[in-house]
């Protein structure tokens, strides 16, 4: 399987990539607003990159980041329905406890009821639950499940450094 993550954004804290049709965000530091506005922009080259094949968002958050304030939330909701159009899924992950689960739901669901059209977002309870949901849309040479889990690692451990 080839290395076929690429990295648009890369900052302490947070990380944005591409892998296969997949647009990958993850957040260990808190949700601002130029963050949402730059997963917004990157969001919108990549669906023109890839214009008339399947492409899904997958947007990871770790147990270190805080909630987003009522105006970053705002802004998310404005950045997903930009998106919406173009992604056949969106996949949004707490990652850590059950409870930071619940809590990335609970924040989801806000970003639902700010949005001016329906969101379908996503909540499995883990990275291999996201990844058997994806795997469906990636193309035959990605690696499946084990690609996707190998391209979140690699993320992570660039956020390690």
């Amino acid at each position: 399987m080839p290395d076929t993550v690429h990295i648009r954004h890369l900052e302490p804290g947070y990380c944005i990539a591409t892998w296969d049709g997949v647009l990958i965000q993850i957040w260990r530091g808190p949700a601002t607003l130029e963050r949402t506005q730059k997963w917004q922009e990157i969001g919108r080259s990549f669906l023109s990159e890839r214009s008339g094949t399947v492409c899904s968002s997958l947007s990871i958050v770790d147990s270190r980041s805080p909630a987003p304030s009522e105006k970053v939330r705002l802004a998310m909701a404005t950045s997903f329905n930009a998106l919406a159009a173009g992604m056949r899924r969106h996949i949004v992950l707490g990652d850590g406890s059950a409870l930071r689960s619940s809590l990335v739901r609970g924040v989801g669901l806000t970003l639902s009821l700010f949005s001016s059209a329906p969101l379908r977002l996503e909540f499995p309870a883990s990275i291999d639950e996201a990844a058997l949901i994806l795997a469906r849309e990636m193309s035959p040479d990605a690696g499946g499940v084990e690609g996707l889990k190998a391209a979140v690692s690699r993320l992570r451990s660039h956020l390690d450094d």
